[in-house]
């Protein structure tokens, strides 16, 4: 039961209610009822051990309200965040702790949430309105526990990221492909020097997994947690619930099960042979050497050394942009856009379209010729 407004005064200190022949003091930090002592031990007993009771949510002098409350909110809250996004959940959180651990919940206002946005990510657009958003549901949760009375995130403006137009050309998307499987380099063998091709040692597994992101249209997440229930071969399709979307619309697409993806899910297995899968990743579609699922760390760092590989550091390819090269192709290929708002789990048509125009150069078809004399 959270701390109630008194409707008229009765002389206690804030948040000291009477119970059952008690005083109880109601914790600002998690709302948890502590009883004081019995009313018959009198007022001064009452004030000695509300004393008692603050102190111990003061361990740390150097360490503020704000900082405190953030941490409580933090472990009620986490378990609501899927597994695949939980980690960078708490790493913003643990970012807001450490801006901020001096500081009084109450001395927080927007001039301070702007000026931690700005003056940690002024060049990451993106950044900044993830950890605006990130604040400002914490503000939420903070005004309804009426530590604070006002979200100072909802005076806080910020330029809107740009639109990402990246469209990864085809040669390019198979030069990243070859480079995650093997790479080269130069070896003095007899005297002369010598180009030798070696393979990456889990570059066959980040095939499948590229492959797979391709041919679904899906979120690189659901295809790293794809697991092989999914895979239903007697209805013939894979069945996605899209993690992004789990705990919102619920949208849901089953893929069909073509010819080629059946052909990368036999090298999936074949990659799991002499592989000691252990229990909890054993229906995984792809694991590491170690038998574990493939974390988005390790698929994009793999990425990112592939592009170095392939000589493409400059473009700027995310391992994101499969799925936008997948749709874009996709429509090239003359499916329309209802095929393709299914295709991608879209509850909104105006969200693939949007998907599709920001990675597409339309060619005119205007023609003109010199007027005569």
């Amino acid at each position: 039961m959270n701390a109630r407004r008194r409707t008229k005064p009765d002389g206690l200190p804030s948040r000291v209610y009477i119970r059952y022949g008690s005083y109880h003091w109601v914790r600002n930090t998690d709302e948890k009822w502590i009883k004081l002592c019995r009313v018959d031990d009198g007022e001064t007993r009452m004030f000695e051990r509300l004393a008692e009771e603050k102190r111990k949510t003061e361990v740390d002098g150097d360490e503020g309200s704000m900082s405190r409350l953030v941490k409580i909110y933090m472990d009620q809250h986490a378990k609501q965040y899927a597994e695949s996004f939980r980690g960078e959940w708490l790493r913003r959180g643990e970012d807001v702790r450490k801006a901020f651990k001096k500081h009084g919940i109450e001395e927080v206002d927007p001039g301070a949430v702007q000026d931690f946005l700005l003056g940690n990510w002024p060049d990451k657009l993106p950044t900044q309105t993830a950890m605006k958003g990130w604040l400002s549901k914490f503000f939420s949760w903070a005004v309804l526990r009426r530590h604070v009375t006002l979200n100072p995130c909802r005076e806080v403006e910020l330029k809107k990221p740009k639109t990402r137009k990246v469209y990864i050309p085809h040669d390019h998307f198979l030069a990243i492909r070859a480079a995650l499987a093997s790479y080269t380099y130069k070896k003095k063998v007899g005297g002369e020097v010598t180009e030798i091709t070696a393979k990456v040692p889990t570059g066959l597994e980040m095939q499948v997994f590229v492959d797979l992101c391709y041919l679904t249209c899906q979120r690189s997440t659901d295809i790293r947690e794809l697991r092989w229930s999914q895979i239903d071969r007697q209805a013939g399709v894979i069945h996605f619930v899209p993690s992004k979307t789990a705990d919102s619309s619920g949208e849901a697409v089953d893929w069909p099960l073509t010819p080629e993806i059946k052909e990368v899910l036999r090298r999936a297995k074949e990659l799991r042979q002499g592989i000691k899968v252990q229990a909890l990743a054993d229906d995984y579609v792809l694991v590491d050497r170690n038998g574990k699922p493939k974390t988005a760390a390790a698929c994009r760092d793999a990425w990112r050394d592939a592009l170095v590989r392939a000589k493409l550091v400059g473009k700027d390819y995310t391992v994101k942009d499969i799925r936008a090269k997948a749709l874009t192709d996709a429509k090239k290929a003359g499916y329309d856009i209802e095929a393709l708002q299914v295709a991608g789990a879209h509850t909104d048509r105006a969200t693939t379209e949007g998907y599709i125009k920001q990675r597409e150069v339309p060619v005119s078809t205007v023609r003109l010729a010199l007027p005569a004399a």
